[in-house]
Parts: C-alpha cells; sequence; structure tokens
C-alpha cells in the first residue's frame, strides 16, 4: 500500500513539473511605422521567450503570423515541430523588409484560423494562447476589436505587447486587444532596445512551470533617472585667505540704518545699510592692507593682516538694479503719457482758436455800427441789434 501511495505521489510530481501543453500563435508587426532594427529586436525578443520553453508534440507547439498590409502565416503548428525548427524560422523573420499598414485585425483572423482549423496542426483540449507583438495603432480600432473578441468568446488568451510612445500613450487599442484582466495579459515598453525586459514575465506566463527567469545576458534593462534634489543656498560666505567676512547681527524695535566706514593704511569705505524690525544681520566686506575695523550698532570686530579682499562694487550694482528698474518703469511710463498729452495739448489750442475766430467774426459783425450813432426803427431795439 505504502509504494503504491509513494507511485502516485511520484507521478503527481511528475505532471506538476513537466512543462504544460499550449499552442501559441506569435504575431510580429512587419508595418512601415518599425525599422530593420526595430524588427530585429522584436525577433530577438521572441527568441529569448522560446528559448525558455519546452518545445515539442506533448508540450508547446508555435505558429508564427507578420502582418502589415497583409496578414501572412508563416509557419503553422505542423511546420515547427521542435525548438531548433521554431528558433530558425524567427531567425529567418528578421530578413522581411518592413513597409506598408498596420492591420491587425487581419492577423488576428488568422490566428482564429489557426485555431480552428485542423489542418494548421493544432491540437484539441490545451491551451491556446497568441502573442501580438505591435508598435502602432491599427488600420481600423473596430475591426481589431471585433477580432480580439472573437478570440476572447473562444476561451483563447491574448497577450498584447506594444513597443513605443504612439501605443503606450494611449493603450485603447492594446486594451482592446488583451484578454481580461488588462493588467496581466497587456504588456507595453518605450524602446526596442529595451523589450528583452519584458522576456521572463511573458515565458512564466506562457508556461507557469519553468521555475526562476533571469534577463537575456545581452539585455538593456531600463532605468529611472531621479533628479538630485536641489541644495539650499548657503548661510554665509566661505572665508579664504584673501577674503575676510564680517557677520554682525542688530536688534532694533524700528527701522535702523547702520553706515559701516573701514579706515587703514590703503582707506577702504564700505557703505553697508541695514533694515529690520526685529532682528538684521548684515554682511560687511572690506579690503584692507593691514587692519579692517568695522562698527555696526556698537558692535565692533577686527580683522587683522587680509592680503587682498573682494570689491564691494559688486554689492552696489547689485543695490543699484532696483533703482535702474524704477526709473527705466518711470521712463516708460512718461513715455506713453507723451502722445495723450500731446493730443490733449492739440485739442485744447484748436478749440482756443476757434473760440478768437468766433469772436473776430462777432467784432466784424458789428464793426460797421459802432462809429455811427444807433438809428432806431422806431420802437425796439437799433439797427445793428435787430
Amino acid at each position: 500500500m505504502a509504494r503504491i501511495l509513494w507511485v502516485i505521489a511520484a507521478l503527481s510530481l511528475v505532471s506538476l513539473t513537466h512543462s504544460i501543453t499550449n499552442d501559441v500563435v506569435y504575431i510580429i508587426d512587419t508595418s512601415g511605422s518599425l525599422n530593420q532594427t526595430d524588427l530585429e529586436y522584436s525577433v530577438d525578443f521572441l527568441i529569448d521567450v522560446t528559448n525558455y520553453l519546452t518545445i515539442g508534440s506533448s508540450d508547446i507547439k508555435i505558429s508564427i503570423v507578420t502582418f502589415s498590409n497583409v496578414s501572412i502565416v508563416q509557419h503553422n503548428f505542423n511546420s515547427l515541430s521542435d525548438k531548433a525548427a521554431v528558433l530558425t524560422a524567427l531567425q529567418n523573420q528578421k530578413s522581411i523588409t518592413t513597409a506598408g499598414g498596420t492591420k491587425t485585425y487581419e492577423a488576428l483572423n488568422d490566428a482564429n484560423t489557426l485555431f480552428t482549423s485542423a489542418s494548421s496542426g493544432r491540437r484539441t483540449g490545451v491551451n491556446q494562447t497568441v502573442v501580438v507583438l505591435t508598435d502602432g495603432k491599427s488600420d481600423n480600432l473596430l475591426n481589431t476589436r471585433s477580432a480580439a473578441e472573437a478570440l476572447h468568446m473562444q476561451g483563447i488568451e491574448v497577450f498584447s505587447v506594444g513597443v513605443g510612445s504612439e501605443v503606450v500613450d494611449d493603450k485603447t487599442e492594446l486594451y482592446a486587444i488583451a484578454s481580461d484582466p488588462d493588467s496581466y495579459y497587456q504588456h507595453d515598453i518605450e524602446n526596442f532596445i529595451h523589450l528583452c525586459n519584458v522576456v521572463p514575465t511573458l515565458a512564466l506566463k506562457l508556461d507557469p512551470s519553468i521555475g526562476t527567469i533571469t534577463l537575456p545576458p545581452d539585455c538593456v534593462t531600463t532605468t529611472t533617472t531621479t533628479a538630485a534634489p536641489k541644495k539650499k543656498a548657503p548661510a554665509a560666505t566661505t572665508t579664504s585667505a584673501a577674503t575676510t567676512t564680517v557677520l554682525t547681527t542688530t536688534t532694533s524695535a524700528t527701522t535702523t540704518t547702520v553706515p559701516t566706514t573701514t579706515t587703514s593704511a590703503a582707506t577702504t569705505t564700505v557703505p553697508t545699510t541695514t533694515t529690520s524690525a526685529a532682528t538684521t544681520t548684515v554682511t560687511t566686506t572690506t579690503t584692507s592692507a593691514d587692519t579692517t575695523t568695522t562698527a555696526s550698532a556698537g558692535t565692533t570686530t577686527t580683522a587683522a593682516n587680509p592680503q587682498s579682499q573682494q570689491s564691494a562694487a559688486t554689492d552696489d550694482s547689485s543695490s543699484s538694479t532696483p533703482i535702474i528698474a524704477v526709473g527705466a518703469a518711470a521712463s516708460l511710463l512718461l513715455l506713453s503719457s507723451i502722445p495723450g498729452g500731446y493730443f490733449m495739448y492739440k485739442a485744447a489750442l484748436r478749440r482756443k482758436i476757434r473760440q478768437e475766430e468766433k469772436e473776430e467774426e462777432v467784432q466784424d459783425a458789428i464793426q460797421p455800427y459802432e462809429n455811427s450813432a444807433p438809428k432806431h426803427l422806431g420802437p425796439g431795439k437799433p439797427a445793428w441789434q435787430a
């Protein structure tokens, strides 16, 4: 009895470790949006996946379909009997010249025919899987969705592998092609050179009995670049042998202006102005041949024997920047107001001239009557007023 149980356990272990039986159709995009290098990366990706699979009549069988303007069944399940045949057939696909449109739905329909036609070498009672590798959207989304749904309805697993920004940025078609859930059956990556990173994931899904899989040795792994955090500005200027920096802190309840003057053998005067409502930090830079003394709000700091010092011209130029900006703004405002003021002046001048002309007309009208006595035309106004 114990021996029988041991045999049953051994057979169960063999069945668990044995690779699954699966009919798999590789669909390869060869449209004009790919260059030859992209096609080679696509084929290498499928070669790397196949290397992990157990190929045979009792294990996994492979069929190959390519598509662009038309779909072509390059190999059915009967023509590729072992792994060496599959790898050779895949390698030969690199000789295809990429060109034409993207009729993905025709390739999906051909895959459906491979699973329903006994002459293709498909098997009954085994897993059925389609792997679609594409870099672009098809010529007709509705037809592609319909062809994919026909596969889904028959219980055929469909993996969509999208490469490039066109399908990665808009995954609507990749989701339509893939079986549910999309999180398991849909894959995408930005560049063909990084396509090898998907190899372990897809190979394990095609044959879960494989075990541990590592990336191909020549695979270029994807990397994520994180920008270094920005550094905070230093709290104080670094003092070198040729530079003396004096930091003076003053506390004031109101606005305080502190002039600082330095006198030495080579006299240098550095004006420093500090404005603060509570605590103010004054940075004073001086140049002296012997001894520099800085006085600020009752606090004195002495630096002895500095060799050279950075000029205060930079501070002066930086402090004058707001004044220049204000002056420029005022100039622009003045210039913009000149045209309006000029036209207002011209209008007032025209009104004045017109008024003077009217007065002259009235004066000319009454001039003949001013030097003669008024003549009355009976009761009422004089004639010149009539």
